[in-house]
């Protein structure tokens, strides 16, 4: 559980790995990118627990890579879940009274917005004495604000995360290419320099 609120060596370590994986991935950039942005995006859905097959049913419909999208779900991780649901919130109810609905949902504080979401972690993972009668209420509450402003933040960060995956892996490639390059053209210098007749 510790490794997973505070990795052992740290997140610096922990990104630049995931961001190797990445970039090293098979496929083409916008594939890669795709698959990553579409990891990115099933983060902002309310949906725990089932983040890794909707990211995985998103790449393949956008034809990106799967195991793209399975490292983008990482965007979703305990440091970041409340804020994401908490945007997911605002947004969604932002929406919803913007076209004249919603009006009988309460503003939920963050602690109390908080409480709810880890009631359901506590319910899916079986994990507390939670029935579904108990959180029945909570969902009908926060639910459709979620779904609508998850899908929102979502869009919005599966193009950004799409630009910015397809930027990094082209410029990786295009940078080990070039080194590459002038790896075999030393090479091909050093070899000529110890057989000058040839």
């Amino acid at each position: 559980m510790r490794a997973v609120i505070w990795p052992e060596r740290g997140f610096r370590r922990l990104f630049s790995y995931l961001f190797q994986r990445i970039i090293r991935l098979p496929g083409t950039p916008a594939s890669i990118a795709s698959g990553f942005a579409s990891g990115v995006a099933a983060s902002f859905t309310p949906f725990l627990g089932l983040h890794f097959i909707l990211a995985g049913a998103l790449a393949m419909l956008f034809r990106g890579n799967v195991l793209a999208s399975a490292i983008g779900t990482f965007f979703g991780n305990p440091w970041t879940f409340i804020l994401i649901w908490l945007a997911d919130y605002e947004v969604g109810l932002w929406v919803l009274h913007a076209f004249g609905h919603g009006a009988d949902l309460q503003v939920l504080s963050i602690d109390e917005l908080g409480a709810i979401m880890g009631n359901i972690m506590r319910f899916l993972s079986f994990t507390g004495h939670i029935s579904w009668a108990d959180l029945s209420r909570d969902i009908e509450q926060v639910f459709m604000p979620m779904l609508i402003g998850g899908t929102v933040l979502g869009a919005i960060a599966w193009v950004s995360s799409f630009i910015l995956t397809v930027w990094a892996v082209k410029g990786w490639r295009l940078h080990r290419a070039k080194r590459l390059l002038k790896a075999a053209q030393r090479a091909a210098g050093a070899k000529k320099a110890a057989d000058p007749n040839r």
